[in-house]
């Protein structure tokens, strides 16, 4: 999940690695708008938050995701719910991974279990024109870490 519309798509773009509009526009996707109660959510939206936490901000764009599973799985033994992070595919955008099976009820619903999320159906559509040109793609490097970490050893 994301919160930024366009996130989705260029998740989806780098990990299927359509890189040309042409093989783009062959994808379509639903995009949904959920409410997700953020109380136990862990908040690495940023590589300083991940860094004071004591996480390896590096990990958090790494094109290898063992070292964020292995987080995920602490994060899950302390009781987290959930992990938002920087996307990885769109720079600038953050990402919201839920942990644990989830089940869509009615945007109205109360919900009473945790594994229940209210949800409603944005749109359905194709990657924006021009999103290819954005995306970093596996083995691109991370320009806002890269500023990030220059910043971090100037200091």
């Amino acid at each position: 999940m994301t919160f930024d519309a366009e996130a989705p798509f260029a998740e989806i773009l780098r990990h299927e690695d359509l890189r040309t509009e042409e093989a783009a526009s062959h994808y379509s996707s639903t995009l949904w708008q959920l409410q997700v109660d953020d109380s136990l959510i862990v908040d690495y939206s940023t590589f300083e938050l991940a860094d004071s936490a004591g996480f390896e901000a590096e990990a958090l764009v790494s094109d290898d995701h063992e070292r964020c599973q292995a987080e995920a799985q602490w994060l899950i033994s302390q009781g987290a719910r959930g992990l938002i992070t920087p996307s990885p595919a769109l720079p600038g955008c953050t990402n919201l991974t839920l942990f644990g099976p989830r089940v869509c009820v009615p945007w109205s619903t109360t919900t009473e279990l945790a594994s229940s999320i209210p949800a409603q159906r944005l749109t359905t559509g194709h990657p924006p024109i021009g999103l290819t040109k954005r995306v970093r793609y596996f083995g691109r490097p991370e320009p806002l870490l890269k500023a990030y970490l220059a910043t971090r050893r100037a200091s």
